[in-house]
């Protein structure tokens, strides 16, 4: 076994660190072209290295090393489908991220892809932790960077927006601390639990099997929940991320919208769901609620934006309702459709806030109000962000109309609830029921982003931007990358699929296949047809 595969998630996860000392380097005088091409550099490098996994050409093992041993604390890292799955999405956004700063980015280069680089090393630290410290550890170091680039990149109300942001997660992340303290003792308190490794997830996991009272269950899965929640973000711990995208430099919004978020879906499904399995029968019917609250208020609440960056803001939030909507479900279909929404969202909500950046390059304005006419002044620009569009509203085959296809399939399918307890009383209302309601969030969807694109690129045109410039090769090869992969991935869902929906559905099997006892049989043929074929129409 070489050093490469025994150590492959290491080097993963502290390369981009590891980069940022050549950018250092570079004499006060030379930051310009030569401090992006470093940076662009060293994101490609970061992406090159994580695919070395998904090509098959490096087979990594699990790094277990003793850290803490007194408090049971261990440096363990590890993967499995999901995990990479995210770990591949977050170097790839890198490398856009990196492209798309070359033309937004102009001050403090040095300094800004140091950050970006931290950045990247904390998320993908949370994705492949696999000891409950050390993934918090990530956690909050993810803080520092993103402040940073908020603050001092960020627009007109930078400070406020930076300091919302880390009071939200500062908030949420008491109630980690809380959470993973409460499984740690019960751990400890077990007789034969072995005292080196009682952080670790395989150790938390078999604790929480072992006489962990159902009520002190609920109390743990609300904790967490809460956490993520707000990284998520979930109504009403949801305002910090309009205000945080809108005065957050382009670049920064596609790896906030595409990763961050993505990191509150995950925790959800690893320690809520995997873990606390129980809790999460008990309390599906309130996520449910949450998600149907989530796809429907905030996508109501984009149709009223007269901002173009929070309208797209909006509906990041809304899109992730369909995240929860598919947890809550309680099954593999639901489950694999959450992960899916996953990956599409951070593809295309990326993009998006590409196509808002290139406008705002050339007017500096966001207000909706001040454009009109544009498809006839960029329609290169025109061309990408109605594309983008429709992949966001879920056009067929697309990627989001693949992934929320799952989503829906699995909630029409679940036998997670049928009614809501509701103050002793029982609300007479299924998750199906909730399903169609969430249904709505589509049609607004619809009718923000295609009123979006009439008032910005439609009518006639101000006298002031009749001189503006179209897309430059920067900007147009980020969106071209964009728009191939939310076709690929729409026309054939397999090509990622197949990375995460083993172990996906490993965890609903293990966990809820008795919710669906009647149903397990006809979902495994729906699954796979569903994971597997070319999206409906394509044949």
């Amino acid at each position: 076994m070489n050093f490469l595969t025994e150590h492959y998630f290491s080097i993963l996860i502290f390369l981009p660190i590891l980069l940022i000392a050549p950018i250092l380097i570079l004499p006060e005088g030379k930051e310009g072209r030569t401090t992006h091409t470093l940076g662009i550099a060293g994101a490609a490098l970061v992406f090159l290295f994580s695919s070395l996994s998904w090509l098959g050409w490096v087979k990594p093992v699990a790094e277990s090393v003793p850290w803490i041993s007194s408090l049971g604390i261990t440096y363990a890292l590890g993967t499995d489908g999901l995990t990479m799955t995210l770990v591949y999405l977050t170097t790839f956004l890198l490398l856009m991220a990196a492209i798309a700063s070359f033309s937004s980015i102009h001050k403090r280069l040095k300094l800004y892809y140091a950050m970006l680089f931290v950045l990247t090393t904390s998320v993908m630290g949370v994705f492949l932790a696999r000891d409950m410290f050390l993934y918090f550890l990530f956690w909050e170091l993810e803080l520092i960077p993103m402040y940073l680039l908020i603050a001092i990149w960020g627009g007109p109300r930078r400070d406020y927006a930076s300091i919302k942001f880390v009071l939200y997660t500062l908030f949420g992340s008491v109630f980690l601390v809380a959470g993973t303290l409460a499984l740690y003792f019960h751990a400890r308190s077990l007789p034969g639990a072995d005292m080196a490794t009682l952080f670790q997830y395989q150790t938390i996991q078999h604790a929480i099997g072992q006489h962990l009272p159902l009520a002190s269950q609920i109390l743990i899965f609300i904790a967490l929940f809460i956490t993520f929640a707000v990284k998520l973000p979930v109504v009403p711990v949801h305002t910090w991320l309009p205000d945080a995208h809108v005065e957050a430099p382009t670049p920064i919004s596609m790896m906030l919208a595409g990763i961050l978020l993505k990191m509150g879906a995950y925790g959800m499904l690893r320690f809520c769901f995997e873990f606390l399995p129980d809790a999460a029968r008990v309390l599906a019917p309130y996520i449910a609620v949450l998600a149907v609250i989530n796809i429907v208020y905030t996508a109501g609440v984009a149709l009223v934006q007269s901002d173009l960056k929070k309208l797209i803001a909006y509906s990041s939030v809304s899109h992730m309702g369909f995240v929860l909507l598919g947890l809550s479900a309680l099954n593999a279909i639901g489950f694999n459709g959450a992960v899916f929404v996953m990956f599409a969202h951070g593809l295309v909500s990326a993009a998006l806030f590409m196509c808002v950046g290139t406008l705002y390059n050339r007017t500096h304005t966001r207000a909706i109000a001040d454009y009109g006419g544009f498809a006839t002044q960029t329609p290169i620009i025109f061309y990408f962000f109605l594309f983008m569009s429709m992949a966001s509203l879920g056009l067929p085959l697309l990627v989001s109309f693949a992934s929320e296809t799952l989503v829906f399939y699995g909630a029409f399918v679940s036998k997670a609830f049928q009614t809501i307890p509701f103050f002793g009383s029982q609300i007479n209302l299924s998750i199906q029921g909730l399903t169609f309601v969430a249904g709505l969030g589509v049609i607004i969807g619809a009718a923000y982003l295609l009123w979006m694109l009439k008032r910005v690129f439609f009518g006639p045109i101000q006298q002031r931007w009749t001189q503006l410039p179209d897309a430059t090769c920067s900007e147009v090869f980020v969106l071209a990358t964009l728009t191939l992969l939310v076709i690929a991935f729409g026309v054939y869902p397999k090509l990622i699929t197949i990375e995460f929906e083993p172990d996906v559905s490993a965890i609903a099997a293990k966990h809820y296949a008795d919710l669906d006892a009647q149903h397990v049989a006809a979902q495994k043929p729906a699954l796979k047809t569903l994971l597997t074929a070319r999206s409906a129409g394509a044949n």
